[in-house]
């Protein structure tokens, strides 16, 4: 039992090697991975040998599949690219299963001594200190296969586990099922590619049962790309559930095949790891074939119904796992949404229009607080998604971005509170009283209300500009802006003491309201302009 303890040691090992390689290479990629795909992917092939590179660098289609799906989420990459990708990924994925399967164990005592030193030499949070974290992943993952080599041979006349594997050989579905679990358990397919492998050339399996074990693997991996996907959009769901479907289809096709004796009547390479190889080779031939049809198929059983809506809103839509891959990753996605709050905002900002000019029904009005409802709802959903998203090793510039997002997140959600005190306002103290502000009053509280939108756009423009030139001159005209409704606010209450001297009758029973609406209104203005001495990109 002592060589069945050390096998279970050896696929743990492994399992964590896999995980410091992805994990060093996402903290210290991610962001120019993903920049790399979402540009000049614009054929099939490319999209293919894309999948193919990003597999080999990550060492996990799974990995890839959901840097694709994210992408396909944000509509960066269309669902043809984003099924040719994955496609490529596991091709990249059976690739690292051979290159890994040769005996590299001679070359970890070096690649430890180097992840050492450089790991504890720079700061984890650096890239070269994630680089050593990527050597010591590959280190582990070398020992791992060897300790898995090692260890199953003595399987073989162990009279404990010998009724085990006459089952799996006798049925060869078991085997299947085997492999499958594995690579679920494992969050990959490699481990039970490199133990049937072992136990193939050990003799502990027969060749055909390893070769079932292996389309096992390569279905637990496809289970797992629906799985890591199913809280995706419907367009981010697309490319994975579409190469699922046909990587399932030529699986039961393989099956079918090895039960009418095709390992007998066809040649195949004497490495069951080659077969995994040939196997993900012809999946990724006739899926480019067959890829035109399959996204076809794709938008059409998952239609991509939506634009942002804040009413459909939910919020698995945020916390799914795609958008969790690396900080770097997490810390972009919650600048989009933040973005997106910013556009709704804007929309609940406008409503109050409404209630200067006329006087809503109490409905109407109650629509709008629910909207307030709803935003900070998604505020709130934002605030928890950051927190979710900081880790241990983050680095000083994803530290300065984190805390500067979530203070605009928390401007937002002041702005969201006192649009909604305005509304509140309003309704109370002139819409339910069925009273109308001056003619001059209106245009005057209008100008001022647009102002402070023009603000609110300033401000987002400012969060979306690229360069700190751009940044710069968006800040100087919300500093401007801000002065300049200070004084339009001093003109204001001077002209409308003026009609209250002048025995206006509607400025007179409106009087404390337009001055508390136009002081609310400044405080939004300064709130808005205050939040321009963030910057949210250290460049």
């Amino acid at each position: 039992m002592n060589h069945l303890a050390n096998l279970l040691g050896a696929i743990a090992l492994i399992f964590w090697g896999t995980y410091m390689v992805k994990s060093g290479m996402l903290r210290t990629f991610g962001v120019s991975l993903r920049a790399a795909l979402s540009h000049g992917l614009d054929n099939r092939f490319k999209g293919f040998c894309a999948g193919f590179g990003l597999s080999s660098l990550l060492q996990s289609s799974t990995a890839a599949t959901l840097l694709i799906a994210g992408l396909q989420s944000e509509g960066l990459v269309n669902t043809l690219i984003a099924i040719s990708s994955i496609f490529g990924a596991e091709l990249g994925s059976a690739f690292v299963a051979c290159v890994l399967s040769l005996n590299f164990s001679i070359l970890a005592p070096i690649l430890i001594l180097a992840g050492v030193i450089i790991f504890f030499r720079f700061k984890p949070t650096t890239r070269q200190g994630q680089f050593g974290r990527i050597l010591l992943g590959l280190a582990f993952i070398m020992i791992a296969i060897n300790q898995i080599v090692i260890s199953t041979a003595p399987l073989r006349s162990s009279a404990d586990l010998a009724p085990f594997f006459e089952l799996l050989h006798d049925h060869l579905i078991l085997s299947f099922a085997a492999g499958m679990l594995l690579a679920v358990l494992c969050v990959s397919s490699l481990a039970a590619v490199i133990i049937a492998s072992s136990m193939a050339a050990s003799g502990v399996l027969s060749f055909e049962a390893a070769l079932w074990m292996v389309l096992g693997a390569n279905a637990g991996s496809t289970l797992l790309s629906i799985l890591t996907t199913s809280f995706a959009s419907a367009l981010g769901r697309r490319g994975p559930w579409a190469a699922a479907v046909f990587r399932t289809l030529l699986i039961v096709l393989a099956l079918i095949a090895l039960s009418f004796g095709l390992s007998s009547k066809v040649t195949l390479p004497a490495n069951v790891v080659l077969c995994h190889l040939l196997f993900n080779a012809i999946l990724g031939a006739c899926g480019l074939v067959f890829v035109k049809p399959l996204s076809h198929w794709a938008q059409w059983i998952l239609p991509d119904n939506h634009a942002f809506d804040l009413k459909t809103f939910d919020n698995k839509q945020l916390f799914v796992q795609e958008n969790f891959l690396s900080v770097s990753i997490s810390l972009g996605v919650a600048k989009k949404h933040i973005l997106k709050e910013f556009d709704e905002l804007k929309d609940f900002w406008l409503s109050i229009n409404s209630l200067l000019a006329d006087n809503p029904s109490p409905g109407d009005v109650m629509l709008l607080h629910h909207k307030k409802e709803m935003l900070l709802k998604f505020n709130s959903s934002i605030s928890v998604f950051l927190n979710s998203a900081v880790k241990a090793n983050v680095t000083s510039r994803e530290a300065f971005q984190w805390q500067n997002l979530k203070s605009v997140n928390g401007y937002l959600k002041a702005a969201i509170n006192l649009t909604d005190h305005v509304i509140e306002v309003l309704d109370n103290r002139k819409c339910q009283k069925h009273l109308d502000f001056s003619a001059e009053g209106l245009r005057e509280l209008r100008e001022s209300h647009q102002m402070v939108f023009t603000c609110i756009n300033t401000l987002a423009a400012y969060l979306q500009a690229p360069n700190p030139e751009e940044k710069a001159e968006h800040s100087a005209r919300l500093a401007a802006m801000q002065k300049q409704i200070l004084s339009f606010a001093h003109d204001q209450t001077r002209l409308h003491l003026q009609r209250i001297s002048d025995n206006n009758s509607l400025s007179i029973e409106t009087s404390a309201l337009h001055l508390e609406i136009l002081s609310l209104f400044n405080r939004m203005a300064n709130l808005v302009c205050a939040s321009a001495n963030l910057e949210v990109e250290r460049n």
